[in-house]
């Protein structure tokens, strides 16, 4: 979950760097899809077939989740839109639905285009202005809002042939950076007399909170290109400590393993020079000491958050009234290694 405003917020996330759908489809002349398998002539549907286990790759939707898709074909002819945000969902986690149903046509190439979570829970709750596809694959967001915690994922499968029907393979991408930061302390500390060391608030700001998107999505679409499809409009304003970008505002005593303050997905961008953690802390046993460390994130051994990446800070309050932060750590489960950067 995560902190904003001073209450919590479950995060809309997936831990998974890669998910994979199969969206079997439909020919004239009536394909059946079974978990996952193609046969019979009755009316198809949607599977996630158990056995894709490739290295990266796992079917991990729960029971409702739900994500549109957009799809055309070519030569194009009054029918070639074959999907435009149609919802495809699941009642149960591994069989997938929507509603009417779709043929293959002989002599046609198919691209599909997926978004989620659908554009319709985008928009209705506030997330996006607008969402949606063109027919050469370019996914628009309009005032996507970070902080309202969802965890965007696009994908593709293009060039699909309709003269041989097959299961169509979708593989979700994130398009958004999880940057955690945890503050516990040293098992050094431990047992310290009249040493309690207490997080009293952590604010994270400097960066925008609303931004855009535009990119092609392919089935190789690479960091670098999500990277550079986000962008600020003019005008777009910075978070600031009296309106973060999220927070944590909970007197909460802390441990040698650590407790998650601020847990957020936010935009994949460089580390921009304002882009700052504040720290309200104590360590005394009364916890009336209160002092405040703020800490600028670029002058930290990272330089960019990538999409597709959990990003872990972790910071010790040391008895010597300083914030300690360990090198910051890449990936869902590597422990923080390297060095340790002294704010005072």
């Amino acid at each position: 979950m995560k902190m904003v405003g001073g209450k919590v917020k479950f995060i809309r996330f997936c831990r998974l760097a890669v998910i994979v759908l199969w969206l079997p489809a439909c020919t004239e002349t009536s394909v059946d899809i079974i978990n996952g398998d193609v046969s019979g002539d009755a009316r198809i549907g949607f599977g996630t077939p158990g056995m894709t286990r490739a290295a990266g790759v796992v079917n991990d939707f729960t029971a409702g989740s739900a994500f549109s898709v957009w799809s055309w074909y070519v030569p194009a002819d009054a029918d070639s839109e074959v999907f435009r945000a149609a919802t495809v969902s699941t009642p149960d986690g591994s069989t997938w639905g929507y509603e009417g149903t779709r043929y293959w046509k002989a002599g046609r190439t198919y691209s599909f285009y997926a978004l989620y979570p659908t554009s319709g829970e985008l928009t209705s709750d506030g997330a996006v202005v607008s969402a949606g596809y063109e027919a050469d694959g370019t996914l628009s967001l309009e005032g996507f809002d970070a902080t309202v915690g969802y965890d965007l994922m696009a994908a593709s499968a293009r060039d699909m042939s309709g003269d041989t029907p097959e299961i169509v393979p979708l593989g979700f991408k994130h398009l958004l950076a999880r940057v955690e930061f945890v503050g516990k302390r040293s098992v050094a500390t431990e047992g310290l007399e009249g040493f309690v060391p207490r997080i009293h608030s952590v604010r994270l700001y400097g960066m925008y909170k609303s931004g855009n998107f535009s990119a092609k999505v392919t089935g190789v679409m690479d960091n670098a290109e999500i990277l550079a499809g986000w962008s600020f409009p003019d005008g777009s304003l910075r978070t600031t400590s009296e309106h973060p970008f999220a927070s944590y505002d909970k007197v909460q005593e802390v441990t040698t393993d650590g407790v998650s303050t601020v847990d957020v997905l936010l935009f994949p961008q460089n580390i921009d020079r304002e882009y700052c953690l504040e720290v309200t802390y104590s360590s005394d046993e009364a916890g009336r000491d209160v002092r405040r460390s703020e800490v600028y994130l670029a002058s930290l051994p990272l330089a960019v958050w990538e999409a597709g990446k959990h990003y872990r800070y972790t910071f010790t309050i040391s008895d010597n009234d300083r914030i300690l932060f360990d090198t910051p750590t890449v990936n869902a489960w590597t422990e923080a290694v390297g060095g340790i950067i002294i704010v005072d």
